[in-house]
């Protein structure tokens, strides 16, 4: 317990250097912004990202396996939906993914210093789930980006289960794929959820993230707002009840 307690103190000043560091990039990066297309834009953000999401993984002991990318599809605008294990899983997808992508995130983020004006340049748009008219206005703006050719990331749980099992998803999040048209790219990812227990200790995990089969705009389930929380749910959970499998020792 102690030696969780002291590695879990020095990570938290490391981190804290860490995210010092990038203030410089970021400040560079702002200045950029008006003389850069968006999605160049995008992608220069993406790649500090995506170092920052590595160092932040690897900093815990943890390691990320991503498999199936080969279902990603190309030259069409996509949206990615999966589950939410815990805060570990946006540096865990940066890092790893492969390729620049956003986030819908909950409105608290936005009040964390330098991690919020990092995410708000990749880009990444905040949400309050219990204020309709802002939330429909955020959409519009993630429609735009979605149709510009950048991936937003969305999780349907509306929160971190904190646990290896999955809430129920919230079938308004999936209007906004619908609104831009946009191919639905689920994913499962499980193992973030140990990385940091309710004391806020750090612990080492290992991280899977599966990509599922696409679900295309002309699926018939596509535009029915209550089947596809259906199926989106049942496919991450039958990746998730495969993980548990393959290791019976998670709980």
């Amino acid at each position: 317990m102690m030696r969780t307690f002291i590695f879990t103190l020095l990570w938290k000043i490391f981190y804290v250097f860490v995210m010092l560091a990038t203030l410089p990039f970021l400040l560079i990066l702002i200045i950029c912004k008006p003389f850069l297309p968006p999605l160049k834009y995008y992608r220069l953000a993406y790649y500090v990202g995506k170092i920052w999401g590595r160092i932040t993984i690897r900093s815990t002991g943890s390691k990320v396996k991503i498999t199936d990318k080969v279902h990603i599809p190309e030259g069409m605008p996509i949206c990615f939906i999966g589950n939410h294990q815990n805060l570990y899983d946006i540096p865990a997808l940066l890092g790893y993914m492969g390729r620049p992508i956003g986030f819908i995130a909950k409105k608290e983020l936005a009040h964390i210093p330098i991690l919020s004006q990092w995410m708000k340049q990749l880009p990444s748009l905040f949400i309050d789930r219990d204020n309709p008219r802002q939330a429909l206005q955020v959409f519009k703006q993630a429609v735009k980006i979605i149709q510009q050719g950048q991936p937003l990331v969305i999780f349907p749980e509306g929160g971190r289960s904190g646990t290896p099992f999955m809430r129920k998803f919230h079938k308004g999040s999936l209007k906004l794929p619908q609104m831009a048209k946009a191919t639905i790219v689920p994913f499962a990812i499980d193992g973030s959820w140990k990385i940091m227990d309710k004391k806020t200790l750090i612990h080492p995990s290992k991280i899977q993230i599966t990509i599922l089969p696409p679900i295309y705009p002309d699926n018939p389930i596509y535009q029915d707002n209550k089947l596809l929380a259906q199926h989106l749910e049942k496919m991450i959970a039958q990746q998730l009840s495969a993980y548990k499998s393959q290791n019976p020792t998670t709980k």
